[in-house]
């Protein structure tokens, strides 16, 4: 079931507005609604399974749904999305909400957590969404098919998530890497790791959250094709 309504929903959905076109989007009447049964679920949760540190719900918005947005430009349309250490569903479910198209799967270790996904798919009534109860070391062994993009947002194992990503990206397959203000120094730690993990470097982007002014960085790496074999 899901919680009451939060207090301020008018002002917190014209938060959302307004940051989502503050980045680029004019967000249909279903997304807006769709987002505040997230938030709802969000606050309902937290107090069972301290999803998040951040509580209050403007925090909500901006912290973390205007986060995830940001990442949505640089996103294929359709395809396949894998996020590790999905958590409260960061950033797969509003990447879900956003590209509707998407087949997204949400890698979670916890199983608290990884059932309150599934409970959040049912009620946002999100098709072709996959949760994964796994450990980022085990991934490799689960059945999932070759990836277009794989994605993680505050996961501190940043060089085990460029090796599965290797391992699980189709050719030419993108890897996203959402870091704080310290991205470019995550980003000169893990050069040297890149070829090992079958990656090459590719643009890193930075900017700050609409409102608050917080420092993001975004890393991507494209994974390296085979040479062919000469005839």
């Amino acid at each position: 079931m899901v919680s009451r309504k939060e207090p301020h929903d008018t002002e917190n959905e014209e938060l959302l507005i307004t940051g989502a076109k503050f980045l680029g989007f004019e967000l249909t009447p279903q997304q807006i609604g769709a987002f505040g049964r997230y938030r709802s679920l969000l606050s309902f949760w937290n107090s069972r399974l301290n999803l998040t540190a951040v509580r209050q719900p403007e925090l909500v918005v901006r912290l973390h749904f205007l986060d995830c947005l940001s990442v949505v430009p640089i996103l294929r349309r359709d395809g396949s999305i894998l996020d590790v250490g999905s958590g409260a569903g960061f950033p797969g479910i509003p990447i879900k909400l956003m590209l509707p198209d998407k087949r997204v799967y949400l890698v979670e270790p916890r199983r608290k957590r990884a059932n309150f996904l599934r409970h959040a798919m049912r009620v946002l009534k999100l098709t072709d969404v996959h949760v994964i109860e796994s450990r980022l070391e085990d991934l490799s062994a689960q059945p999932i098919p070759p990836m277009e993009e794989t994605i993680t947002r505050g996961l501190s194992d940043t060089r085990g998530f460029l090796k599965v990503s290797g391992e699980l990206l189709a050719p030419s397959g993108i890897a996203i890497l959402m870091q704080g203000p310290k991205g470019a120094a995550v980003l000169d730690d893990l050069r040297g790791s890149l070829s090992g993990c079958g990656l090459i470097e590719r643009q890193s982007i930075r900017f700050e959250l609409p409102f608050g002014g917080e420092r993001r960085t975004v890393l991507t790496f494209q994974k390296m094709q085979r040479a062919s074999p000469e005839s």
